[in-house]
């Protein structure tokens, strides 16, 4: 079974000690960055994703008891209640996902992994109005370490130093000082992208247009019906 979510939800459900590298900054004047093997299972830490309903399991390579075992279930929540989260993921389900405009109107960080063309990607600039998503999904702890740090697990494991800070702020320092401004200019600059350019009427406006194409084509007289300045 490899749909995009499957796919993504093994791996985001996976705690085995099985190393993945992490590339995050050192609480240093100057950025410099260092690069460690870590368990998959403290980097998973960092991700809530889950499904909440099991459909036609019996369609899984060993039924309902190995979708349960190899994918994390949990009750559902409001669309609205994603909002409250810094960072919101948008992967493919069995067709194109439907909700990233949605999550584009939030004032959340959307990260985007797909492998359908739509017909807005040519309006969009990626990493100015969301953050892309290869469809391995390997760098999404890398992106959350560069814009948050690296998780505080991680921190633990590897036994790091703290330069300054006590009790739950201890590991303050190795947050990214500038990490929370950077996610907020995305995540402005993809509302009002929605606000100016994702509206409704624009889709419309693609949609006639698409028709008056496929009307072209489909004619006899094509030729006569093309556009002339």
């Amino acid at each position: 079974m490899h749909y995009q979510r499957h796919r993504f939800l093994r791996m985001a459900s996976d705690n085995s000690s099985t190393p993945r590298p992490l590339t995050f900054a050192l609480p240093t004047p100057t950025p410099t960055y260092t690069t460690h093997a870590v368990p998959l299972s403290l980097l998973n830490t960092v991700l809530d994703a889950a499904f909440t309903k099991a459909l036609s399991p019996e369609s899984y390579p060993g039924g309902l008891p190995a979708l349960l075992a190899a994918h994390r279930f949990a009750d559902a929540v409001p669309l609205g209640a994603h909002w409250s989260h810094k960072y919101l993921l948008d992967i493919d389900g069995m067709a194109y996902s439907a909700r990233f405009m949605a999550f584009l109107a939030s004032d959340s960080v959307p990260i985007k992994a797909t492998v359908y063309e739509e017909f807005w990607e040519s309006w969009i600039e990626p990493w100015l109005h969301y953050i892309p998503l290869s469809s391995t999904y390997d760098e999404i702890y890398n992106i959350y370490a560069y814009f948050s740090g690296p998780p505080r697990a991680v921190l633990e494991y590897l036994n790091a130093s703290v330069p300054q800070g006590e009790g739950e702020d201890k590991y303050a320092a190795w947050r990214p000082r500038d990490g929370d401004r950077r996610l907020r200019r995305i995540a402005r600059a993809g509302k009002q992208w929605k606000r100016s350019v994702g509206r409704p009427v624009d889709m419309e406006v693609y949609v006639y247009r698409l028709a008056l194409e496929w009307a072209r084509i489909c004619a006899d007289d094509r030729d006569a019906m093309g556009f002339v300045l």
